[in-house]
């Protein structure tokens, strides 16, 4: 008797069509993936950290973002409050956070003195540092100090001033400010100091500003401290005073988070506009996504690297940067070029800062 061969019945059910477009598509092929991967790397393998500095190509590591102003001096009870909840909130998702003080003594885990910015800072090369004048919210901090400090260390810190726009006399303060104190730029915090940017009657300040050739600072995003009006803290409301004064040299701060796309927009369509990145690395998903949106509008090379120290150091940040690609990591999403964040960090404050 002959040995029966078994026959395999296919039904409808269990033969799926193949659809050979998807097939034959490799996703690493695709030009949405190819377009933000950086040179020779796939997207799945962990990223390279570059040399720090091009063969033939000098860098320098410019800090554009830093606080001077400790407790109980120039901060109050509440502010720090505030200020120590947002630093817990970081630290459960990134180490990169700067952390001064301890439990019994947390009022101080946002001081930047003398002392502790000297250090944070030993390895740039040099440093933009302010104080800022925000009494609505329990910063206040003498210009006279800031000024004081970078003359003793004019080697390699730029003192800025800080001008609350609700005083009657913030234009004369701020010219004696410059003109003066010798201070060469200007910071701003419109959720910190109460004010709203679109007001036309804050624009003389700025127009100064343009006039005395000295760059402004926004903290244009939200921030911790609860009395803050978040309804003045978009970085669109600064388009008025960019038309207004299309040679006045304005950077957001934190590339106004979590309005990172509307700030991207804003410095594209303005020549005299740029972003910061300070403060970003602490939430990985909006970190990434910020650095690729301004690369799709192509606007990267108007990002630049500040510290916000207190809230971390110099080292803290960068190492943040370059951890940027991490959370795509064994996807096939595109990543962030590691050039741009190698300019990011090296190269791009000159423009801003008016140099070549």
């Amino acid at each position: 008797m002959g040995r029966t061969r078994r026959r395999t019945v296919r039904t409808a059910r269990s033969v799926r069509p193949v659809d050979r477009r998807l097939r034959s598509r490799d996703p690493r092929r695709s030009r949405l993936f190819r377009s933000g991967r950086s040179r020779g790397h796939d997207p799945c393998v962990r990223i390279r950290r570059p040399s720090r500095q091009p063969r033939g190509k000098p860098s320098m590591l410019v800090d554009i973002h830093t606080n001077l102003m400790w407790y109980p001096d120039h901060m109050s009870d509440e502010f720090v409050e505030f200020a120590y909840a947002a630093k817990k909130a970081k630290m459960r998702l990134s180490e990169d956070v700067y952390y001064a003080g301890h439990e019994d003594q947390y009022r101080n885990a946002f001081d930047s003195t003398p002392e502790t910015l000297l250090k944070a800072t030993k390895d740039c090369d040099r440093v933009v540092v302010f104080g800022l004048k925000a009494p609505y919210c329990g910063v206040d901090v003498p210009q006279e100090l800031v000024a004081g400090f970078v003359a003793e260390h004019a080697d390699r810190f730029i003192g800025w001033c800080s001008v609350d726009p609700n005083d009657e006399d913030a234009v004369e303060q701020l010219e004696y400010n410059v003109e003066v104190l010798g201070l060469r730029g200007l910071k701003v915090a419109p959720i910190y100091q109460h004010f709203d940017p679109q007001d036309p009657a804050h624009l003389p300040l700025f127009k100064k500003a343009e006039a005395l050739d000295i760059p402004v600072i926004w903290h244009q995003g939200t921030s911790f401290v609860r009395p803050g009006p978040l309804k003045w803290a978009n970085p669109i409301q600064l388009e008025d005073i960019a038309v207004a004064c299309p040679d006045l040299r304005m950077m957001i701060a934190h590339m106004g988070h979590p309005w990172e796309d509307e700030c991207v927009v804003l410095i594209r369509k303005h020549p005299n506009l740029y972003a910061d990145i300070s403060a970003l690395h602490y939430r990985p998903l909006r970190h990434y996504m910020a650095f690729m949106s301004a690369l799709e509008y192509g606007v990267e090379h108007k990002l630049i690297f500040g510290s916000d120290f207190p809230s971390a150091t110099p080292a803290q940040v960068i190492a943040g940067q370059w951890k940027v690609n991490d959370v795509v990591r064994n996807t096939f999403l595109p990543v962030f070029p590691e050039e741009a964040i190698h300019n990011m960090i090296y190269e791009n404050w000159k423009p801003f800062l008016g140099e070549p």
